[in-house]
C-alpha cells in the first residue's frame, strides 16, 4: 500500500514538472472553463426555470451535465493527442490533437459521456435534495458568482458526494486513453480502464488523495477571501473579479492534474506490461532464467519531460 502511495506521489509530481514544461497540455481544460463559467452563470441567475415543469427541468439539468460531461472528454481526448505526439517523437500539433478527436474519438467520447453524465445526474439530484437551501444567496453578485464556481457553499453531505463525482471522474480520464492511444472499441476500452483500476488500486488512491490535497491548497486563497467575508470584510468588486479569475486558473488546473495523472498512470501500465510480455517470452523460450517476474515499481515511469518516445511502436 506505502509503494502505491508513493508511486501516486510520483506521478502528481510529475504531472507538476510537466505542466511547467509543457503549459499547452494545460489549454484544453481552460477553453472548458471558458464555457464552463458562463454556463453556470446564465443558468443559476438568467435561465427562467419557472417556465417549465419537473420533468422538463429534469431533462434540461440533464442535457446541462451530458454537454459538460462531453466538453471535459474532448478537453482530455485533446490533451491525450498532444501527449501521443510527443511520446511518439513529433512536435505538439495543437490543430491535429483537435482535428483526431472530432474525428476518430468523437464516437466513444459520445458514449462515454452519456454514461458519466448518467451517473453525475443521479449524484447531482441527490445532491440538491440534501443541500442546505438556506444557506445559498440567489442575488447575483460578484461575489455570489465566486462562490458558485467555486463550489464554498457546499456542505459535509454535498461534500461527500463531491469527492465521489471527482473519483468517478478520474475513472473516466483512465478510460479515455484506450480509444484514443490504443485504438480499442468502447466496450473494450471500459474493461481497460477498470482492469488497470484493479491492478492499480493503490496507486489511484494514492493519486485521488494527494490531487484532492493540491485542490485544497490551490483554492485556499480564494476559500480565505471567502472566510474573511462572511466574518463582515467588505471587499471591492474588481477583487471579486480576480478572484473568479484566480477561480478559473484553479478549477482549469485542478482538472488538468486529474487527466494528467490518469494518462501517466495509464503510460506507466503499458510500460509494466511491455516487460511483462518480454519476460513472458525469454520464459517460454529459454525456460528457467534467472530474471525474477517485473515488479511494477521498479519498471521505469514514462514521462514526457524525458523526452523519451514511450509510445513509439
Amino acid at each position: 500500500m506505502f509503494e502505491g502511495v508513493k508511486n501516486g506521489a510520483g506521478l502528481i509530481s510529475a504531472s507538476f514538472k510537466t505542466f511547467r514544461q509543457y503549459p499547452i497540455l494545460g489549454f484544453p481544460i481552460f477553453v472548458v472553463w471558458l464555457i464552463y463559467a458562463p454556463l453556470i452563470i446564465y443558468f443559476k441567475w438568467h435561465f427562467n426555470w419557472d417556465m417549465y415543469n419537473n420533468k422538463a427541468q429534469f431533462m434540461i439539468l440533464f442535457l446541462i451535465i451530458y454537454f459538460l460531461a462531453f466538453i471535459l472528454s474532448i478537453s482530455c481526448s485533446v490533451m491525450l493527442e498532444l501527449l501521443q505526439q510527443k511520446e511518439t517523437g513529433k512536435k505538439f500539433n495543437l490543430a491535429k490533437a483537435i482535428l483526431i478527436t472530432f474525428s476518430y474519438n468523437l464516437v466513444p467520447i459520445m458514449f462515454l459521456s452519456l454514461v458519466w453524465s448518467s451517473i453525475w445526474f443521479i449524484l447531482v439530484v441527490i445532491k440538491l435534495f440534501i443541500k442546505d437551501k438556506s444557506s445559498q444567496s440567489e442575488e447575483k453578485s460578484a461575489e455570489n458568482v465566486a462562490r458558485t464556481l467555486a463550489g464554498s457553499n457546499d456542505s459535509f453531505g454535498t461534500f461527500s458526494i463531491d469527492l465521489l463525482l471527482k473519483g468517478i471522474r478520474m475513472v473516466v480520464f483512465l478510460i479515455i486513453p484506450a480509444f484514443a492511444w490504443e485504438n480499442k472499441g468502447i466496450r473494450q476500452s471500459f474493461s481497460r480502464g477498470f482492469e488497470i483500476l484493479g491492478q492499480r488500486k493503490a496507486e489511484f488512491l494514492g493519486g485521488f488523495t494527494l490531487s484532492l490535497a493540491v485542490e485544497f491548497i490551490i483554492f485556499l486563497p480564494a476559500g480565505i477571501m471567502f472566510y474573511l467575508s462572511d466574518k463582515g470584510i467588505d471587499f471591492p468588486d474588481w477583487s471579486w473579479f480576480i478572484c473568479i479569475f484566480y477561480v478559473g486558473l484553479a478549477w482549469s488546473y485542478s482538472i488538468y492534474l486529474e487527466q494528467m495523472f490518469a494518462a501517466e498512470l495509464y503510460l506507466w501500465q503499458m510500460a509494466y506490461e511491455k516487460e511483462v510480455a518480454i519476460w513472458t517470452k525469454k520464459k517460454s523460450e529459454y525456460g528457467e532464467f534467472k530474471d525474477t517476474y517485473p515488479d511494477f515499481a521498479k519498471i521505469r515511469r514514462p514521462s514526457i519531460i524525458d523526452n523519451i518516445p514511450d509510445l513509439k511502436p
